[in-house]
Formats: structure tokens, sequence, C-alpha cells
């Protein structure tokens, strides 16, 4: 049966795989890891097979971005905390084996502004 075009987009939940990440600014709803049979259960799907998954929020609505154990390592160093913002600026696999680590980068746009203040006050 179709569903209406606005019915199919209210409330709906994003998932947000690795190519589609980048340039992208996110927040945490939680400092949780979910893995896919958790997730699958949660969005009521057969999506996503496997990984590790992070609720986000994304331009006000709810999604849930892949988390590679690079990211999850880079946000723990960052001392990520929960609703504060941060972009991928790059999740990329070193390779093309389903194992093969990624490289990721990631900045933090509240903590960057608040420190170009401080270097003004600064005089640096």
């Amino acid at each position: 049966m179709p569903e209406d075009l606005k019915e199919s987009i209210s409330g709906s939940t994003e998932l947000v795989f690795p190519d589609d990440a980048v340039d992208q600014t996110y927040s945490l709803q939680e400092r949780s890891v979910y893995d896919a049979g958790e997730v699958r259960e949660e969005m009521d799907s057969e999506i996503p097979e496997y990984g590790s998954w992070l609720p986000v929020d994304l331009d006000g609505d709810q999604a849930w971005l892949v988390a590679p154990s690079e990211l999850r390592s880079v946000l723990v160093e960052q001392e990520i905390r929960t609703g504060e913002r941060f972009s991928i600026d790059k999740m990329q696999k070193t390779g093309r084996g389903q194992s093969d680590p990624y490289t990721v980068e990631v900045s933090l746009p509240d903590r960057e502004a608040v420190s170009e203040d401080q270097a003004s006050l600064t005089g640096d």
C-alpha cells in the first residue's frame, strides 16, 4: 500500500554510513554504542546487518551513525560530551578488505570557536 509522502518522512530515523558521514555535523544523543541488532530492533528494520552505531542528532533529526572503532577512539580521545557537536572531516578505509581500518579525522566546532575567542583575548 502506498504511503503519504509527508508521512514517509515524519519521525523517520536515518542510518548514516561512512560514505555519507563526511562533512556533516552531529551531536551525540548519549554516550552509548549499540550493535546492529539493537539498531534493527529499535528501527523495526532488517538493516543494518553489522557494525557499531551511535545515536546522534543530525540537522535536528535522530540518526544512527556507523561507528567503526577508529571513530569511537577519536571521540573518546577528544572527550566528546553528550550534546556536543562534532564534524567528521574524513572517514575512509585504508584498504578494500572488510576488516581494514579507517582513517578518521574529527573536528569540534564549538571548542574551536571557544579557542579562537580565547586566543583573541590573550593577544595570540
